[in-house]
């Protein structure tokens, strides 16, 4: 089943339909993701309908700020070249 809006469908263009606008980590062994937002607010309100629309309902989203996006980075980075 879609959750995506009824309202917003027709105005975007079907090759974003299922793009993410902004850059994200997954954790999937605790279930988070991590979205780096630099623009702040308005963009913030975004996160609510990504996390419904692309994400199971357990999943938590947080905003990552720049030095815990860089943790986070780092910390990918680690567990790739393992």
């Amino acid at each position: 089943m879609s959750r995506k809006s009824k309202y917003t469908g027709g105005f975007r263009p079907k090759k974003y339909e299922s793009r993410i606008p902004f850059p994200y980590v997954v954790f999937d062994d605790k279930k988070e993701v991590y979205f780096r937002i630099v623009s702040g607010f308005p963009s913030t309100l975004a996160v609510t309908p990504i996390m419904k629309e692309h994400f199971p309902g357990d999943y938590k989203g947080y905003i990552a700020s720049s030095k815990c996006w860089e943790e986070i980075k780092h910390l990918q980075k680690k567990i790739e070249t393992r």
